[in-house]
């Protein structure tokens, strides 16, 4: 600790701007001085260094806990020495023996600033790093990384430290047999070799990410800092295990897709009731008046006419009679019905074989329908919304079949899921279910449409052969009592939904 007047100017420190790096900060490590020697060796100009704080060098070389330990240090009024590898403009590393000394005001005996000096010794420790080999001499560097390697210019081993042996699950033997690219996962063989292409003199190292396969056929994340060394041609190579951080990083791109996805259903559910509501009130007066056309008509004498206007009604009744069904579906997806609900209590099986009996009028004989029902299993749900689900699955299930010959099977079962990924709202399944599996031997969907097939008035039908409303009311319906959709399909193959109820 130094003892100063407050006000000492730093002009006092220019006799050792010649040899040393000087720069000066607040309490809270905010830069306020920095020398010529500071912008020299950094590439920065004063105007970009003051304001900030070394941060701005950072090589993400040392582990958080060696800036810890100096910020105690310090912190506490303490005196701090030891070697930093920062990074400069440039990208180039370079490093420094520095020493950090806390200034207090004489006056008042309280820290005021930090006034930090340092002499560069990138050569010196390039000279050690060419001797690092030796392997003792410098393993409490090496041990202070999840994993080193050194490497020559054909990217074989020479040397590998324990950690990446742990972490790989390879044995130190075992890698001095392996290529560096023997490590990499399948999508991304030959990235290693190409980084180590790209340095040279000029640029000898970098930092950059790669996805590496343990022995056991994992993947993990690394983050990989290369350094080339051009007198012996080879590499040191210094790696990171972030499989944590980029676990985080999908989980929330799965969340912010997730977000994405529900408000895209509340707003197209917003226009869907708006348009059904309006259609409906369209369609009340079509009908009405094709009532009286009808009453018109029947006042006719008998004849042509008469027969024509009376056929010409029916058909309306019967346009009509469908577009309310559609309507009744776009309020049911835009859940418009709820005081309509009535849910109880059901014996699956006891209502899943009433559902097969009906189903044999609307299934043609070229199907077979297996049923494999467990008895005594419950959930509570409106029958009506159960009758739609099952019958609008093997509806499906029957155009997936394309008028051929195949099978349709339904089965129930009680089931645990350790973690899985609904298909419809992609949270994590966690439980025990009661599942309904319904089955196709169909001709499967396209990979491309799968993740879409729950989207309403999204369908993989021609065009006129579906209203893409169907899978949306049931994934409606399913997750309005707190269960979830996985969907299984093959092209070829056939499809699988497996219905998940509490």
């Amino acid at each position: 600790m130094t003892t100063c007047s407050k006000e000492l100017p730093i002009d006092m420190l220019y006799p050792l701007n010649e040899a040393a790096i000087i720069s000066k900060t607040d309490l809270n490590g905010i830069v306020t001085f920095v020398n010529k020697e500071f912008c020299r060796t950094s590439g920065y100009a004063e105007e970009e260094l003051l304001g900030t704080t070394h941060s701005i060098l950072s090589s993400h070389a040392h582990p958080a806990e060696f800036f810890r330990v100096m910020w105690e240090a310090i912190s506490s009024g303490k005196s701090w020495h030891g070697e930093i590898c920062n990074r400069a403009k440039t990208g180039q590393l370079y490093w420094l023996n520095t020493s950090i000394f806390p200034i207090v005001d004489k006056s008042t005996g309280q820290v005021f600033c930090y006034i930090g000096t340092s002499f560069e010794i990138t050569e010196k420790k390039r000279l050690e790093l060419e001797l690092l080999s030796q392997k003792m001499q410098y393993d409490s560097v090496i041990e202070s990384t999840d994993g080193f390697w050194h490497l020559d210019s054909e990217g074989r081993f020479l040397d590998v430290s324990e950690c990446y042996c742990r972490l790989s699950g390879y044995s130190e033997k075992e890698l001095l047999d392996l290529m560096i690219s023997d490590l990499e996962a399948p999508d991304h063989k030959g990235d290693l070799m190409y980084q180590l292409s790209t340095l040279n003199e000029s640029m000898n190292s970098k930092v950059f990410e790669s996805m590496h396969q343990r022995k056991n056929g994992t993947h993990w994340f690394v983050e990989v800092l290369i350094s080339y060394y051009p007198k012996h041609d080879n590499f040191y190579v210094f790696l990171r295990d972030i499989s944590k951080r980029k676990l985080n990083e999908r989980e929330q791109a799965a969340l912010q897709q997730q977000l994405n996805h529900l408000k895209k259903l509340e707003s197209i559910g917003r226009l869907t009731a708006g348009i059904a509501h309006d259609f409906n009130n369209i369609l009340a007066s079509v009908l009405g008046y094709n009532e009286l056309n009808k009453y018109a008509a029947e006042e006719l004498p008998d004849g042509a006419l008469k027969d024509d206007l009376l056929h010409n009604s029916e058909q309306v009744e019967i346009a009509g009679s469908r577009a309310a069904d559609l309507i009744k579906k776009m309020l049911t997806y835009c859940r418009q019905e709820d005081e309509n609900r009535s849910d109880t209590t059901l014996d699956i099986s006891d209502v899943l074989k009433k559902i097969l009996i009906m189903l044999h009028e609307i299934i043609p004989a070229t199907i077979t329908i297996e049923a494999n029902l467990l008895d005594d299993v419950y959930i509570t749900i409106d029958e009506t919304d159960f009758y739609q689900i099952i019958v609008n699955l093997f509806v499906n299930a029957r155009d997936a079949l394309n008028k051929k010959k195949g099978t349709i099977k339904l089965n129930t079962s009680l089931v645990d899921y350790p973690l899985h990924i609904c298909s419809a709202c992609q949270e994590k399944i966690t439980g025990s279910f009661v599942e309904i599996n319904i089955s196709d031997s169909g001709e499967g969907i396209n990979p491309a449409k799968l993740s879409r097939i729950f989207e309403p008035f999204f369908t993989t039908k021609e065009v006129g052969e579906g209203t893409g409303l169907g899978l949306s009311v049931v994934s409606g319906i399913i997750h309005k009592m707190d269960g979830h959709i996985i969907v299984e399909s093959e092209l070829g193959k056939g499809t699988t939904f497996r219905l998940l109820f509490p």
